[in-house]
């Protein structure tokens, strides 16, 4: 298995950055154990050690698939 990076944004405003990683990863993906985690206003990025199904936290939360380079 390879890792798969993913990128959270928060379409209502911005992401507290005072706590990293943000409540809302563990939300997303239950499985969520510590993985690299890079936080910034605009985005959330997380790279999981295997694709992951993120949990539907409605339309103001978008997590899109980071293409691999």
């Amino acid at each position: 298995m390879s890792a798969t990076t993913y990128r959270i944004t928060y379409l209502a405003g911005l992401l507290d950055t005072s706590v990293c990683p943000p409540a809302i990863v563990a939300a997303l993906f239950p499985a969520f154990d510590g993985w690299p985690v890079t936080l910034s206003e605009s985005e959330c990025i997380v790279t999981a050690p295997s694709p992951q199904t993120p949990a539907d936290l409605g339309p103001l939360v978008k997590v899109e698939l980071v293409p691999k380079d």
